[in-house]
């Protein structure tokens, strides 16, 4: 059986940079002792992927069932046996009964000639998320493809085939067993190629003509002519899934004798009509006359348009600008200005991508296109969710878990702009060092649950001792720092250092129990004590200590003689 234990395996700084911008964990596993060793950044991120405290997330094994356990364990043994690299994706279920993937890599290594094993691992529940929500979004596009009166294909963003239709035997002339999943662009179009259908020259070199075309993911239509002389209409249009480029649909359509045909044209729109309806964004399409030309439901949905706005027999694009401006759409401003700006754009239409954040709060991804011979097609993505996930991680990655104070990051990014302040100002502040007196006593004699919890309310004291322009982060542990803003006096920050020590002096309820501890606090001013962050922050550290040798509980400020 796996054993897991804590040590100190790295570097702690780089492991913590590992964790908050890489969000990537290392273990290590030592063979002969058949055990498995996390440091304690990387149970910190493991338990952030749990929602639980670090100090009381379950072994790793805990989490997984019976059988990945099993899969997990004779993977890492025959890589260990082989001397071969590991690369495991592993099911977990976290104390909530929530599910999810990790990615777990790890490679041989050898210390003083002893074979050890390490990797890194990393949370990729929503990457699966996003990726079975695209698996069930193509399944439905690939029964609509089935039921197509024309030759049909959807090739991945790698151009590989994802399905087709039988029509493209006939069609384009492909042999039975040419046609098959995941086979590339270059491979099918090889057929065509070399004979002759795409004209004079070397049949490679037009392959990889179209294929660096098709790479573009360019909405094109063309005709051309087939091997029997009929002529062809190719159709492309590309899909755009989670915000990106997923590949593209083509249609082929025989139209040698309808050519010419009203019926025709009208069958192919509906072809157009069904692939839009089925598609899964907000699609609207204005011709050279800025009318409204075709739409999807989704389209009606994503912007809230009412259906006696666009059921009218003619629906032009000023009257949706007209509404959405009266409802607040577009921002504050004088309207008769934004809408000049907005009708100016729109007859001279140009490819843009942008995200517009409407009234209620959803976030919309835009994403227009000029159509040749006028008009343009305009795709809406409902991305609200990702934006939001996007902000979580970015305040994971800069914010202390425990006490959602800034980080030692923030931190840093929070000195430089008050260096800049400076230089631009002349604005003086100053940074507070806090080391705690007696913590590491409650954390031996109550336990690390009541340790968070204390570290918790001594956060929430500071942020009450100090103005809202100030900031109060935690460095990791017991270590606070405290950055004063525009202060006139090197007395102003002397005495927010005394009222710090009193506040933190005075005894803490935690628990049912009443726990007393005290702080120590090393002084650094700017432009005083130091002209960069690493000067100020090591001026500050050492005069904590100096207050820590003075007795503890008091404050010492930097270049002060102890």
């Amino acid at each position: 059986m796996v054993q897991e234990s804590v040590q100190p395996l790295a570097n702690d700084e780089q492991l913590d940079l590992m964790q908050q911008l890489g969000r990537v964990g290392y273990w290590e596993y030592d063979p002969a002792r058949h055990s498995f060793m996390l440091p304690p950044p990387s149970l910190q991120l493991l338990a952030s992927m749990l929602g639980t405290s670090p100090h009381t997330a379950p072994l790793l094994r805990e989490l997984m069932s019976d059988a990945e356990r099993h899969r997990f364990r004779n993977a890492l043994e025959q890589a260990v046996s082989r001397r071969l690299n590991l690369n495991l994706e592993l099911q977990l279920t976290n104390l909530h009964g929530d599910h999810g993937t990790i990615l777990v890599k790890g490679r041989p290594i050898e210390r003083d000639g002893v074979l050890r094993f390490a990797g890194i691992f990393r949370d990729i529940t929503a990457e699966k998320a996003v990726e079975a929500e695209r698996e069930a979004v193509l399944s439905q596009l690939h029964a609509l493809v089935g039921g197509l009166p024309v030759g049909v294909t959807v090739f991945d963003e790698d151009l590989r085939l994802l399905f087709w239709n039988d029509h493209i035997y006939d069609i384009l002339g492909l042999p039975q067993g040419a046609v098959y999943k995941f086979v590339r662009f270059e491979e099918l179009i090889r057929y065509p190629a070399e004979r002759g259908e795409y004209g004079p020259g070397d049949p490679a070199e037009l392959v990889r003509e179209r294929a660096d075309r098709a790479r573009r993911f360019e909405a094109h239509r063309f005709e051309r002519a087939a091997r029997d002389g009929r002529t062809l209409r190719v159709d492309g249009y590309p899909f755009h899934f989670g915000g990106r480029v997923s590949g593209f649909v083509t249609t082929y359509t025989d139209i040698t004798e309808q050519k010419h045909s009203a019926s025709q044209i009208e069958h192919q729109h509906q072809v157009l009509k069904t692939l839009i309806d089925n598609f899964p964004a907000g699609i609207s399409l204005f011709d050279n006359q800025l009318r409204l030309v075709t739409h999807n439901p989704l389209f009606r949905s994503l912007l809230d348009f009412p259906d006696s706005l666009l059921d009218r027999p003619l629906v032009r694009f000023e009257d949706l600008a007209e509404f959405n401006l009266a409802r607040g759409e577009y921002g504050t401003g004088e309207p008769h200005e934004i809408m000049e700006g907005l009708m100016a754009r729109v007859r001279d239409p140009q490819h843009h991508h942008m995200e517009r954040t409407r009234p209620d709060g959803r976030v919309l991804e835009i994403i227009g296109a000029p159509i040749p011979g006028g008009g343009f097609v305009t795709i809406y993505s409902d991305i609200t969710e990702r934006k939001h996930a996007e902000e979580r991680i970015r305040n994971l990655a800069l914010q202390d878990p425990l006490t959602h104070l800034p980080n030692r990051i923030s931190l840093n990014d929070l000195i430089e702009q008050a260096l800049q302040r400076t230089l631009e100002h002349g604005e003086c502040f100053a940074l507070l060092f806090l080391d705690l007196d007696g913590f590491k006593q409650v954390n031996d004699s109550c336990g690390h649950d009541a340790g968070d919890e204390l570290l918790q309310r001594v956060a929430e004291r500071l942020k009450r001792t100090v103005r809202e322009t100030d900031t109060v982060a935690r460095l990791g542990g017991d270590e606070f720092v405290v950055l004063l803003r525009d202060i006139e006096s090197s007395e102003r920050a002397q005495q927010v250092a005394a009222d710090i020590i009193a506040q933190i002096t005075a005894p803490f309820a935690v628990r049912g129990t009443e726990l007393r501890i005290g702080t120590s606090i090393g002084i650094a001013l700017h432009p005083g004590h130091g002209d960069s962050r690493e000067s100020l922050l090591r001026a500050a550290d050492e005069a904590m200590y100096q207050a820590k040798a003075a007795g503890k509980r008091t404050w010492r400020m930097a270049g002060a003689t102890p």
